[in-house]
């Protein structure tokens, strides 16, 4: 049996979206109105040694089975259907939303870009979910439906999480040029 809890996914795809517009929407008013033209360099200066220090412990949000995970180093997700994944296999999951730590977050627009954010996983375990009894009776047509299914699960576990710090130099200069349109 895994020891690890399970990460649950985020509730809404489109809450997280939300989210994330407004948290965008918010850096890019802070960045025209009150900040200086100077200050995303002091930020770029002060979140480069937090990405660039292997101990410091990174969460990102990715996209895998059209569900959103928010996942750190060592969680387990737990993915429904079948998968042409084996057990042991080490993949990266590339669609990676947003990326931080406890002092910073960086997010895409929808993705950040696949080279400078890496999430790497192993899968732990394939199994099928225990039988769930699927039951339809339709109405005046002495119809009824009775089966037993199954679903197909992959376990990751999530190995590393790394963001280079090459990526706020790319994320500073569309922010500045976001400012500077608006």
């Amino acid at each position: 049996m895994l020891a690890a809890a399970l990460v649950r996914p985020c509730s809404s795809s489109s809450t997280a979206a939300a989210l994330q517009r407004g948290a965008a929407a918010a850096q890019r008013r802070a960045l025209a109105t009150s900040a200086p033209a100077h200050s995303s360099e002091s930020l770029t200066a002060r979140i480069a040694p937090q990405l660039a220090d292997e101990r410091r412990r990174l969460f990102a949000v990715v996209h895998v089975n059209d569900r959103q995970w928010k996942v750190t180093t060592g969680d387990l997700i737990q993915l429904e259907g079948a998968s042409p994944l084996e057990h042991g296999d080490r993949i990266k999951l590339e669609k990676v939303l947003a990326v931080g730590a406890a002092d910073f977050s960086l997010f895409g627009r929808p993705l950040l870009p696949a080279d400078h954010v890496t999430v790497e996983a192993t899968v732990v375990e394939r199994s099928h979910k225990s039988p769930e009894l699927y039951y339809r009776h339709y109405n005046h047509h002495q119809t009824r439906i009775t089966r037993w299914q199954t679903t197909e699960t992959t376990t990751l576990r999530i190995d590393a999480v790394r963001a280079s710090p090459s990526i706020l130099s790319e994320h500073s200069s569309e922010e500045t040029k976001d400012a500077q349109r608006e």
